[in-house]
């Protein structure tokens, strides 16, 4: 009489837990890709929002200031009241990027901060341009001297 062994082999096993582990860096690997994406595209939300807020206060004259600035850094951009940038100023208002996205390639990089005028909207000085991102996933900004932003 032959008895039949009911259960997996070694090989069989060791088949099925190398499946699960390439799945599971494929899935990993993915979700990183993702928070990265999801990061980068908030950050440049809130850039952008933060551009426009400096565009209408100025339009506004919020807080009897007739001008309103953008200082743009590596791990940051602050919006700031007056024609001068002071890091002390209490009425900065300051975002801070996701720790694996920063600003780069600021051009021309003299031109830092911009300003808004509150006649028209418009720049003081010329517009500017950066990516904000990461090496494997950035978004270009324009800002030109009319105070669009693209």
């Amino acid at each position: 009489m032959h008895q039949q062994n009911k259960g997996f082999t070694l090989i069989e096993i060791l088949i099925v837990i190398t499946i699960l582990g390439i799945m599971s860096l494929l899935i990993g690997f993915s979700y990183l890709t993702l928070l990265t994406h999801t990061n980068v595209d908030s950050a440049n939300q809130n850039v952008y929002s933060m551009i426009k807020e400096a565009q209408d206060d100025a339009l506004d004259n919020l807080a009897g200031f007739s001008q309103y600035g953008i200082e743009f850094q590596t791990n940051q951009i602050t919006l700031f009241p007056g024609n001068n940038y002071s890091s002390t100023n209490s009425a900065n208002d300051t975002y801070y990027f996701p720790p694996e996205v920063t600003l780069y390639n600021l051009t021309p990089s003299e031109n830092n901060p911009i300003i808004f005028n509150s006649v028209n909207g418009q720049l003081t000085n010329s517009g500017v341009s950066f990516d904000i991102g990461n090496s494997s996933y950035f978004i270009l900004m324009n800002i030109n001297n009319n105070g669009a932003v693209y």
